[in-house]
């Protein structure tokens, strides 16, 4: 295959799986699947539709350039509320694992992270950011790269009524 075609069916890929940084709004407010996810690094596995808030839950994959940069991000939100607010995070349908172990031990990320290599969890592009409330529901949903932990903690207010 010649470097050109390699180019244009890269480009297709990511157009179809939808690594992007534009803000989109996803599905309304309703339950997470009732899937299980195997920890990243080899701890417990997640039955996601058993999390319960407030918790953020963001999806990400190392091929994703808004999904890298956004990571220390989460990790600065997660360090700073930890005990008040959840976070967790779902590599989603990356089969890069080394790629991925690497990007995280780079930014330093702590916080719960579990791999999606098949897709269940149905994102429609990447980054993306659930906010779950109480009773597991999801208070919000959105495709967006989170440029800042403020940007976040407002979210985190305005749909969770924390942090303040």
């Amino acid at each position: 295959m010649s470097p050109r075609v390699v180019g244009v069916l890269a480009a297709v890929v990511l157009v179809l799986t939808g690594c992007s940084a534009k803000a989109e709004p996803a599905a309304g407010p309703g339950r997470l699947p009732d899937v299980t996810l195997r920890s990243l690094d080899g701890g417990s596995s997640l039955a996601l539709s058993s999390l319960r808030g407030p918790a953020v839950v963001n999806l990400w994959a190392s091929w994703c350039g808004p999904c890298r940069r956004e990571l220390p991000l989460y990790q600065a939100f997660a360090k700073k509320y930890s005990g008040k607010v959840d976070v967790i995070g779902i590599d989603f349908q990356d089969t890069q694992k080394a790629r991925a172990r690497e990007l995280i031990r780079q930014t330093g990320v702590t916080y719960p992270l579990y791999e999606d290599p098949d897709g269940v969890t149905r994102a429609r592009g990447l980054p993306q950011l659930i906010l779950v409330d109480g009773q597991g529901q999801r208070a919000f949903e959105q495709y967006v790269e989170i440029t800042s932990v403020a940007q976040l903690e407002q979210l985190v207010e305005k749909h969770l009524g924390t942090p303040s």
